[in-house]
């Protein structure tokens, strides 16, 4: 009978080691590693049943199926038994780790040893040296422990405690009652679930600081960094979502994994830099082989890597110059002028529809679907904007000058006539939707014919410029490897459906065939405060409010200052406030400078330098209330056009706001002067 029971007993204990194993693996997503039935160093026939090596240091976890179990005055019991010598033993089994491990300098205060407890809410304990936790909190409890250790750190230690505690091998006895807790025949039922896990991972990255905030990562999530792709692959889906930092995780897996750099390029000049130091808290090994890099300093560097950095002659304010003289001189303007007064759309019109698309022949500008642009033009009209744009290339050819197309361009050519000359693991790319179709064409020429070989990741409701394309412009397809996120994990719902209020009615394009609703909308996990909105009619009193919400979210709240962003249509906007703020004593940095680590200074920024970056609280002052003037001159649908990509400008900048967001409008007289946006 006695016989009988001890192997029910040890049927249940093994029953939970395998459930805990379920559990415990979620870890992994996370950057811990997970040992399952490892020998204590230097015997044979003792086991634990499992080794954590993650951020905070080493765990030591013994799975117990105990009755009656408490603990009393620090001391843990097991109905009358007192099992102290239970936990000396798992104290002396981490000291014998360290001295295992000692070349990585591992201490013994960097060991935990914890006694995992089947199905209970029971605890946290302190029992001696070691932790007594019901396993309904333990993985809660294992993510709020303090991080010491570094993902290239645990990787050295991990090989370590593998190698002094090899997998133990049960007798044959063992083996016929005690299934292994790697066997998955029929998964047990877990014993947390998913919303469980990502409670405990949201309550420790929203408690620190906000970069360490924008490498979080979601179990889910973990399958798009981790997939495999036999050609072009996307990542889309609405903001918040966790397309940048699925796509930065994906930039470290495939670095740690090739022996070329991976390319990873933004449109957004900041954004890059930033990012570098992000892949740095994930892994520097890994950061040290990928490049982060704009797309126009890309071109430059290839440029000077071909030996070709004589042939580019950027200078912008000449080829603007060079545009002025086109618009004064070309006959045809006359005929663009009475569909739209205004230069500067046509300056567009050459820059980003025709330029930015390579076009180098009027038959393909004559067919072209022109994306993004709602002003409808006929053949005729389209020659007229053909005409200017000759105009302005003759311009620049004979002041010997190029603009950021250029520069592209012949970047382009360099690649394609020395292709070996610039090998990389991989390319991915952020913010695509942001590019034009020539730094497209560079990238894609950049990228190696593999798979896992390029990546793009983006949203066309996140586009702030004018026009677009479709990827099968640039010959792309990503049929059956396109992955959609649906889950926003920043913002709560409070600030999401203010944002989203901006662009519901609006459909975008999003690089595909048929334009999509703005009213789409994704699940969100986190619930908070309303939007706070504030109207003033004078900047000074505008410039008071905010002084105080910033002073109150950070001495009330306890929010770091490097957890707050001030954010501007207007780059001159972004400029004054950033002097005045600084001038009444609030520490300030430039988005233009922000390099993405740790900062106690409020940045302050466009909205444009702020996209692919996230802040716990967001204040936009500056914003005016309605729509937007017509200007002299213009088209109901190019002020279509401008309105829809303002509010996409309005929704990207809100969508910043994490926890709390402040919006600031100004009630100023009508004013028609097109410096207004």
């Amino acid at each position: 009978m006695r016989e009988r029971e001890r192997a029910l007993h040890f049927e249940k204990g093994a029953d939970y080691e395998q459930r805990l194993a379920v559990v415990l693996r979620t870890l992994e997503v996370d950057g811990w590693m997970v040992l399952e039935d490892r020998r204590w160093p230097g015997s044979k026939r003792a086991n634990v049943d499992f080794i954590l090596i993650g951020p905070p240091g080493v765990v030591v976890i013994d799975a117990k199926s105990w009755e009656e179990v408490y603990v009393e005055r620090g001391v843990l019991f097991r109905g009358e038994e007192d099992e102290t010598d239970t936990i000396e033993s798992l104290d002396t089994l981490a000291g014998q780790i360290v001295e295992s491990v000692g070349p990585c300098g591992l201490t013994r205060a960097s060991i935990s040893v914890v006694l995992a407890f089947d199905n209970r809410r029971f605890g946290p304990f302190p029992v001696g040296h070691a932790t007594a936790i019901g396993d309904a909190g333990l993985i809660t409890w294992l993510q709020q422990q303090r991080r010491r250790l570094t993902a290239d750190k645990i990787r050295e230690i991990g090989k370590l405690v593998e190698e002094a505690c090899p997998e133990f091998e049960p007798t044959e006895e063992n083996r016929r009652r005690r299934p292994h807790p790697r066997l998955r025949g029929s998964e047990p039922e877990a014993l947390i679930d998913v919303e469980a896990l990502t409670a405990a991972l949201l309550e420790r990255e929203l408690a620190g600081p906000i970069e360490d905030w924008m490498t979080f990562l979601h179990p889910d999530q973990n399958k798009v960094v981790r997939a495999h792709w036999t050609g072009p692959a996307r990542i889309g889906g609405p903001a918040g979502t966790g397309k940048t930092s699925v796509g930065l995780h994906r930039a470290v897996y495939l670095a740690e994994r090739s022996k070329d750099p991976i390319l990873f390029v933004s449109f957004v000049r900041t954004l890059p830099v930033v990012l570098g130091s992000l892949a740095r808290r994930l892994s520097p090994t890994a950061a040290d082989n990928i490049e982060f890099t704009g797309i126009h300093r890309l071109a430059h560097t290839i440029l000077r890597e071909a030996g070709r950095s004589d042939e580019i002659r950027l200078d912008p304010y000449r080829a603007r110059r060079a545009f002025d003289k086109a618009w004064r001189e070309t006959p045809s303007v006359a005929a663009l002028r009475s569909i739209d007064e205004r230069k500067q759309y046509w300056a567009e019109e050459v820059d980003y529809v025709i330029k930015g698309r390579g076009l180098i022949d009027f038959s393909a500008y004559k067919e072209l679907d022109r994306i993004g642009r709602k002003t409808r033009l006929t053949t005729e009209q389209r020659g007229h904007a053909w005409d200017l744009y000759i105009a302005y290339q003759a311009n620049l050819d004979a002041a010997n000058v190029h603009d950021f197309n250029d520069l592209l361009i012949l970047a382009h050519e360099a690649v394609q006539d020395a292709p070996d000359l610039f090998t990389f693991g991989g390319v991915v790319i952020d913010e695509v939707q942001d590019l034009n179709l020539v730094g497209l064409h560079l990238l894609t020429a950049l990228a190696p014919d593999r798979p896992n070989g390029l990546l793009l990741i983006g949203d066309g409701q996140q586009a702030v410029y004018p026009g677009g394309f479709r990827l099968t412009e640039a010959g792309i397809s990503v049929k059956g490897r396109a992955s959609v996120l649906r889950v926003n994990y920043r913002n709560t719902k409070e600030i999401l459906d203010t944002a989203a209020s901006a662009v519901a009615g609006d459909m975008f394009d999003d690089l595909e065939d048929n334009p999509i609703s703005g009213d789409r909308a994704p699940e969100v996990v986190r619930h908070g405060y309303p939007p706070l909105i504030v109207t003033e009619r004078s900047r000074t009193a505008l410039e008071a409010k905010v002084l105080t919400q910033i002073r109150a979210t950070h001495e009330r709240l306890d929010v770091a200052w490097g957890d707050m962003a001030v954010l501007f249509l207007r780059s001159k906007d972004a400029d004054d406030w950033a002097k005045d703020l600084a001038r009444k004593g609030v520490p300030v940095v430039d988005l233009e400078k922000y390099d993405g680590t740790t900062t106690d200074q409020l940045k302050v920024g466009t909205i444009k330098r702020a996209k692919g970056l996230e802040f716990k609280y967001v204040l936009m002052p500056e914003l005016e209330p309605g729509l937007p003037d017509i200007w002299s001159g213009e088209t109901a649908a190019a002020y279509q056009e401008r309105c829809e990509r303002l509010r996409r400008e309005l929704f990207v900048g809100m969508t910043r706001a994490r926890d709390g967001l402040w919006l600031g409008y100004l009630d100023r007289p009508t004013n028609t002067s097109p410096s207004r946006f």
